[in-house]
């Protein structure tokens, strides 16, 4: 992707799990606010299934590179979500205005993946080769690759105990760890000398620190998925079981953003 600049150095930082990914390409919201921002850079790390700490470890691994004058939007899934260790990283940026080129160029990794990603182990036969590389690119560690890959399933549902998805998902969205999050989260932004907004399309965290589904639902009017739109056109439209946002929510989100703070996008919206 291409785009005209104002020549600015600000930086654009974008980080979370699959809501942050460029689903409609350029009419996705992040795009949209590239396009209105007044820097020329741009940082989008996004990833299915990914969970909050890998989330935030990212944001963590580039604070070093992060300027006074950037802009950085963290958004945060379900606490909880999990995360496995993978043999092979893969590279965490989706999109990138940096030079790669450049000798200050830098290819970040990633180890973890989301839980819910983790379908393939060593007792999986790989039919075709997108399989073959679905299956190496999901590979966990060893031992744990040794493993059935239904423990790390949450749907997955024992006639004795909770498997080890089930027990690890209720540790996680306890209220000390929430309550836990929500500390960490408030000092960070009170620390940092950027600006540093939180956004979660759930209600679990502290509401006064992080923009969850209700303040969003709140500020923009409506919410609406990909299943809504679903139910709404009786099938015609969205798609069944999606709740990723539509592209009209992508679109309103972004001019919300732009608009709560236009000292980092143009005055004059060129989204709508």
């Amino acid at each position: 992707m291409d785009r005209k600049t104002k020549g600015t150095k600000q930086k654009l930082w974008i980080i979370g799990d699959s809501f942050t990914g460029l689903r409609y390409g350029y009419d996705s919201w992040q795009w949209s606010l590239y396009e209105n921002f007044v820097g020329k850079h741009i940082y989008i790390s996004s990833k299915g299934s990914r969970d909050t700490q890998t989330i935030f470890d990212i944001f963590l691994q580039n604070i070093h590179k992060i300027k006074r004058n950037d802009f950085v939007i963290l958004m945060f899934p379900t606490l909880s979500r999990f995360r496995l260790p993978l043999k092979y990283p893969y590279t965490d940026v989706e999109y990138t205005s940096d030079d790669k080129h450049s000798q200050t160029y830098e290819n970040p990794i990633c180890g973890m993946i989301g839980n819910a990603q983790h379908k393939w182990n060593k007792k999986n036969v790989a039919i075709t080769p997108e399989e073959v590389e679905l299956q190496n690119n999901h590979r966990l560690e060893s031992p744990l690759d040794e493993l059935d890959f239904e423990i790390f399933d949450s749907n997955y549902k024992t006639s004795k105990i909770p498997n080890f998805a089930n027990v690890t998902e209720m540790v996680n969205s306890s209220k000390v760890f929430t309550d836990n999050w929500n500390v960490i989260l408030k000092s960070i932004q009170l620390y940092v000398p950027f600006k540093l907004i939180y956004y979660s399309w759930v209600d679990e965290l502290d509401s006064s620190i992080v923009n969850t589904k209700h303040i969003i639902t709140k500020q923009l009017g409506f919410w609406e998925t990909l299943y809504d739109l679903w139910l709404k056109t009786d099938g015609q439209s969205g798609i069944q079981g999606d709740h990723h946002w539509t592209n009209t929510m992508d679109k309103a989100f972004a001019e919300y953003i732009i608009k709560s703070y236009p000292q980092y996008f143009g005055y004059e919206s060129k989204i709508l």
